[in-house]
């Protein structure tokens, strides 16, 4: 991998990249109270935008939304969605001028056009936040030396980050001060009180930096978070239908197996994950998972190289100029493909049932946890966001396509995770062709165990759970869930 610590532009802080601290629960002893009064207007109310502000509201502080005069005017998805759930609206020149807090959270691409709207009107001594820097970072944009600018940054799509809330937890959530805008010296007690406002200080919350945050994000969004969860739901649906089993059954143990699957890894890591499957199971599951981490690896080199270079962002931004013209074609693309027009069964299955016969499904989750999170640390990044950014995150984004699919993951998600995920999945797909080839119903649709040799090597088992139990990724991932003490369980057996 190309070594970025000397090659990134100036601009971006290479220090920062690595910056990244646990906080103790102890640091969020203030709750809300330096919001408290305070007027918040959020920009834009989207999934992440309503998700946040009802958070907000129910944790007792002053939420309204600033919209453009046409969504308004045209009673467009963010004003119903606003002025449903009760909220007060008004366009930026009525709400912008006396907020204490403005929070950017339109999508990726209209951030610096936005930015450039509403920070003349902020008034002097506001407080501008985001829940993704990509402007800041990849666009280079500067803000006003009065404002104070901070990061709120739940590690979750919108849906998971109000659905936590409710259950009376959080998602894991990074926070930053940007460094050039802090002349007031309280962007952290700000950032932490907006933190427990949505509930993220619950779930574990990490003190990153603007560049950190950005660099990790798109990681892990476009390898194991997006990327590979796609890629492997139509290959695994593809290969059973090759294989007679019934497409009904087939989109089912897909679609709702991720999701099983990985409650295990949210709960005890890739180790509880692996117990989840019979001893000959486990070893045939960790010997797919090192065949697909070989092959795979230059795949996620890439994308972490043309990530830090900026490569990734100047091409996705053309396409953004030419109006999500490529975005737009691959995300039709994957509304056609079979998996996402088959109709899931009505058919039981049980929870082990799908550990049982998804043990390449197992496989696919296990080589790209750990090697999103290898590729994040070997950067630079530090082990906890890289962790938040692979491992924590995956359970969240299969709950997505339990709901609808691959087209629920894409809408839910950030625009600039939906255009790298595609990338990735049009990359990833031919290089598994080979493997997938051998693939056959004992790892994907049936039973693993119904024909396996239930012979188990002793001194081999002991390795593989050796390997698996002592990976920086489950070192890391046992102390950071020491902290998620409220956890809820959301696969009910």
């Amino acid at each position: 991998m190309t070594n970025y610590f000397n090659s990134l532009p100036h601009r971006l802080k290479v220090q920062e990249l690595g910056k990244c601290d646990f906080m103790n629960s102890t640091e969020f002893s203030n709750g809300i109270s330096k919001l408290q009064n305070k007027k918040i207007v959020i920009i834009g109310c989207g999934a992440q935008g309503l998700a946040q502000g009802q958070n907000m509201r129910d944790s007792g502080l002053q939420v309204a939304y600033a919209l453009r005069q046409e969504a308004i005017d045209n009673k467009r998805a963010s004003f119903i969605n606003a002025t449903e759930n009760g909220f007060e609206v008004g366009t930026f020149e009525d709400m912008i001028p006396t907020a204490d807090l403005v929070s950017n959270l339109a999508p990726d691409k209209q951030h610096t056009q936005v930015i450039n709207k509403v920070v003349p009107l902020m008034k002097k001594g506001a407080c501008l936040s985001y829940s993704h820097g990509f402007n800041i970072v990849e666009e280079g944009i500067q803000i006003r030396e009065d404002i104070t600018v901070i990061m709120i940054a739940p590690k979750s799509p919108a849906s998971e980050v109000r659905a936590e809330y409710l259950r009376g937890f959080g998602v894991p959530t990074l926070i930053a001060v940007h460094s050039d805008n802090n002349p007031n010296g309280d962007g952290l007690e700000l950032a932490k009180a907006y933190c427990v406002a949505t509930g993220g200080h619950k779930a574990g919350v990490l003190l990153s930096s603007f560049v950190a945050e950005v660099k990790s994000d798109l990681m892990g969004e476009q390898t194991i978070l997006c990327g590979l969860l796609q890629t492997g739901s139509i290959l695994s649906f593809n290969k059973m239908i090759e294989k007679g089993i019934e497409p009904s059954y087939a989109s089912k143990l897909v679609q709702y197996g991720w999701e099983t699957i990985t409650e295990a890894l949210k709960i005890g890591g890739i180790t509880n994950m692996m117990d989840r499957l019979s001893n000959p199971a486990k070893i045939e599951a960790f010997k797919l998972a090192e065949e697909l981490k070989e092959i795979m690896t230059p795949l996620f080199n890439k994308h972490m190289d043309d990530i830090l270079s900026g490569e990734f962002s100047k091409t996705m931004m053309k396409d953004w100029a030419e109006g999500d013209k490529n975005l737009l074609t691959w995300r039709e693309a994957t509304g056609q493909t079979d998996f996402e027009k088959t109709t899931a069964s009505d058919v039981k299955i049980s929870e082990q049932e799908y550990f049982d016969k998804t043990t390449l499904m197992v496989a696919f989750v296990k080589a790209g946890v750990e090697l999103a999170y290898e590729t994040m640390t070997l950067s630079g990044i530090k082990n906890e966001s890289a962790y938040y950014e692979s491992l924590h995150e995956v359970p969240l984004i299969a709950n997505t396509i339990a709901r609808k699919k691959l087209y629920e993951m894409n809408r839910v998600i950030s625009d600039t995770a939906e255009y790298g995920c595609y990338l990735f999945d049009h990359a990833c797909k031919p290089l598994l062709s080979n493997f997938m080839k051998k693939i056959d119903t004992n790892l994907i649709g049936k039973n693993f165990n119904d024909t396996a040799n239930q012979n188990v090597d002793n001194f081999e088992l002991v390795k593989i759970n050796t390997n698996i139990r002592n990976h920086s990724i489950e070192i890391c991932g046992a102390q950071l869930r020491e902290a998620m003490t409220e956890m809820k369980k959301i696969v009910l057996n």
